[in-house]
């Protein structure tokens, strides 16, 4: 039964990380700009002969290694998030499933909808219970070592990441300042929706397993 529920969190854990990947590449394709960390991932591929989605890899190998150090050791979801993330926004990126929006319209839709599905994939990701990601750890340890809040840490490393990512030729634009708006509250619901029907069937058969107090 144990080994049910461990799958499952897998299961949950990829279907996540895919959908991740997918809004990744809708917010890019609609070409108004995209979350900081993608704008610095989209810098980076300027200067090297790598993909966006080996960036990523990439960068989620050395925020694993400087986390370290502050006393944050890495998970399985947190290796399964550094190599995953940027393996299907590839996997997405290749298959071309998508046309390249030809409107205004079409580019806040694509945008729309890469929000949609990216805030519906962290909370799948999230939901597995398998550990946070790379930047997420860091925050983590950025917050335990240097005594800060986790927010303040947290909006200090994407503004960081914006930043350079901006001065190395990143995708910038006012869809950054709308995916920063919206990427929280879609986020959000997703973990709701989550924590509703998915949480359940994870403990479903701890519950099964533990013995009420009419068979004690």
């Amino acid at each position: 039964m144990t080994k049910n529920r461990t799958i499952l969190r897998y299961v949950i854990i990829l279907t996540g990380l895919c959908l991740c990947g997918l809004g990744t590449n809708f917010t890019l394709l609609a070409g108004l700009g995209t979350d900081p960390w993608s704008v610095f991932h989209v810098g980076l591929t300027n200067y090297v002969p790598l993909t966006v989605g080996q960036v990523t890899q990439l960068v989620g190998i050395i925020i694993i290694l400087l986390s370290y150090p502050l006393g944050i050791k890495a998970q399985i979801g947190t290796f399964l998030n550094m190599f995953f993330f940027g393996f299907f926004y590839d996997m997405w990126n290749k298959l071309a499933l998508f046309p390249e929006p030809t409107t205004l319209f079409s580019q806040f839709f694509y945008l729309a909808i890469g929000v949609v599905i990216l805030g519906a994939g962290l909370g799948l990701y999230i939901s597995a219970g398998l550990g946070a990601g790379p930047r997420d750890s860091l925050t983590l340890g950025l917050h335990r070592y240097l005594g800060l809040s986790v927010r303040f840490v947290k909006s200090a490393m994407e503004l960081a990441a914006l930043f350079c990512g901006y001065l190395i030729g990143g995708p910038v634009g006012i869809g950054t300042l709308i995916f920063a708006v919206a990427i929280g509250p879609a986020m959000q619901y997703s973990l709701q929706v989550c924590d509703r029907y998915i949480s359940s069937l994870l403990t479903e058969e701890q519950e099964k397993l533990t013995p009420s107090s009419d068979q004690v």
